[in-house]
């Protein structure tokens, strides 16, 4: 359980330091109808590691992976687990500013049944997400656009 101290820092770094997305990925498997899925993608990027592991040991190292990044490496990235997410972003919500819209998209997107029997979700789902990815796509753009 995060202290409210341990939330308004995440959500802090979130907004300064993290990335909210929906991503689409190509599928290899070629079973589906479509050739593309979707994932929720948070995380948060520097280049010393110990603030990503202080984290990580916040929410435990099952809800999370420290990778590398960048040119040579020269970035650590800690990515959440969608699980964890589930059940914690809707808490660290409200309290982002700069990234508040894209972490609804990405909590109504992980709150959906990924598999409706055998033949999947959806078309209506499917319309659904992609909206969503599209409209986390273009905030995310909007917001690199104007940080330049």
């Amino acid at each position: 359980m995060l202290t409210p101290l341990q939330i308004g820092y995440l959500a802090g770094i979130l907004d300064g330091e993290g990335q909210v997305s929906i991503t689409r990925q190509k599928r290899t498997d070629m079973t589906r109808k479509r050739d593309y899925g979707y994932r929720s993608d948070v995380r948060v990027t520097q280049r010393r590691r110990i603030l990503l592991s202080t984290i990580l040991g916040w929410i435990g190292a099952e809800n999370g992976h420290i990778g590398r990044t960048g040119l040579n490496n020269k970035f650590f990235v800690l990515r959440f687990r969608s699980c964890w997410l589930r059940q914690n972003l809707p808490i660290i919500l409200p309290h982002l500013l700069l990234k508040r819209r894209q972490a609804e998209l990405v909590v109504d997107f992980l709150g959906h049944k990924t598999h409706v029997g055998r033949n999947g979700v959806g078309a209506q789902t499917w319309a659904k997400w992609d909206a969503q990815h599209a409209e986390v796509r273009a905030l995310n753009s909007d917001r690199a656009n104007s940080l330049t």
